[in-house]
């Protein structure tokens, strides 16, 4: 009988050194795959099935010293010490190298120190490990509306190129932004580059076709660029997907003049109206369009002119043409008044003084040395030179043009 109980015990003792052995390499696996608490979990099985085992307890208290960086890390960005914290995990790291809440939390402590490409890296990094990795998508997508937010607020300073870096980030993170792509062309339109705002512009509505702003942004863009045919499609676009966008309405017309088709640019500054019934820059173009070298209808172009300088009494240029169609309309007094707004809001532009110069001759009705006068005052414009000097020559040698 003492025979087999001793047996037993010798076969029990092989058993659990067996078992723990056993654990013991589950634990390590466990570790080598980043799963820190399962390899305690079974470290703790280990020593539970073969406790006289030092190497088992010393491998336990590695461990836990690991877990302990862990947690102190993880403390240490709650406190803000994030320098500590990328110490502590980049410690753990260095042990457990596919340890995903390590570099999770290597992310969270760059986050908290501004330096969002480190914590993009270490994000990225937890998601190459697990790719389920929730709080790491998550995260990063709060950096991606971070960066978009900051480079709205420098674009709005005027800090244009640390904007455009964070744009540039935002896209880095996710290139699927298409607010950020819009933006980018906002800026390189205002710094002058207008094929690659063009290019940005494209980029944004690859991703969102139904994008009206991105389309009126665009054919802006090509417009400048000097490609009428494109801007045309893009505004027509813009006014497909929002009938309302005004502005859209008034750029089309604008392109109708450029093709000299100004009824159909009559057409688009009156929808603008239509939606805008204040809109004095649709009221200035409807007025340029029944004015001089168009439609010459001259009694339409000063009520849409009259309606332009009501509600913007600065804009110099609704003046300027308001005194051309009175002068054509032979209405010298009121083509006075105008004229006269125009140069005491510019005293500089040569239009003005031209149009008063026309006004104060009033075909050969009015005040002769009074007219030459204001077209020396237009011939220090050099746009007006060549007209100016024609007028005078008019005036003092009206035989010559008899």
């Amino acid at each position: 009988m003492k025979k087999i109980i001793l047996a037993l015990l010798f076969f029990t003792t092989i058993f659990a050194q067996t078992s723990a052995i056993a654990l013991f390499e589950e634990s390590r696996q466990a570790l080598s795959n980043g799963n820190l608490d399962i390899a305690r979990e079974k470290i703790l099985a280990a020593i539970d099935a073969d406790k006289g085992n030092d190497q088992l307890r010393k491998e336990f208290d590695r461990l836990n010293g690991l877990n302990n960086k862990a947690n102190n890390a993880n403390r240490a960005i709650e406190d803000g010490r994030f320098d500590d914290a990328i110490s502590g995990f980049n410690s753990v790291l260095e042990s457990i190298p596919k340890y995903v809440p390590g570099f999770y939390g290597l992310a969270k402590a760059y986050e908290g120190k501004k330096d969002f490409d480190a914590a993009i890296k270490n994000y990225k990094s937890a998601l190459s490990l697990d790719s389920n990795h929730a709080n790491s998508k998550k995260s990063i997508q709060n950096i991606a509306k971070k960066l978009y937010n900051a480079a709205n607020k420098d674009y709005k300073s005027g800090n244009l190129e640390a904007a455009m870096k964070k744009y540039k980030q935002v896209l880095g993170i996710n290139g699927r932004i298409y607010q950020a792509h819009f933006q980018l062309g906002v800026l390189y339109k205002k710094m002058g580059n207008i094929s690659q705002a063009i290019q940005s512009y494209q980029s944004a509505l690859n991703i969102k076709k139904t994008y009206d702003k991105g389309w009126y942004a665009l054919g802006i863009a090509h417009k400048e660029n000097g490609d009428i045919d494109n801007a045309k499609k893009a505004f027509e676009e813009t006014v497909r997907l929002n009938q309302k966008y005004y502005k859209a309405h008034k750029s089309l017309g604008e392109i109708f003049i450029d093709l000299q088709q100004y009824d159909n640019a009559v057409k688009s500054f009156k929808t603008a109206i239509s939606y805008k019934s204040n809109y004095a820059a649709a009221y200035h173009a409807l007025g340029i369009t029944y004015g001089k070298g168009k439609l010459e209808d001259y009694r339409r172009s000063v009520e849409a002119l009259e309606k332009a300088v009501e509600l913007n009494r600065r804009e110099v240029l609704s003046w300027y043409s308001l005194a051309e169609s009175y002068n054509e309309l032979g209405e010298c007094d009121k083509a006075k008044e105008a004229a006269l707004e125009a140069v005491d809001l510019k005293k500089n532009f040569g239009g003005g003084w031209f149009q008063l110069g026309i006004a104060e001759y009033c075909n050969a009705t009015g005040n002769k040395n009074s007219a030459i006068n204001h077209f020396e005052r237009a011939r220090n414009d050099r746009q007006w030179r060549k007209m100016a000097e024609y007028e005078i020559d008019r005036v003092k040698n009206p035989e010559k043009f008899e």
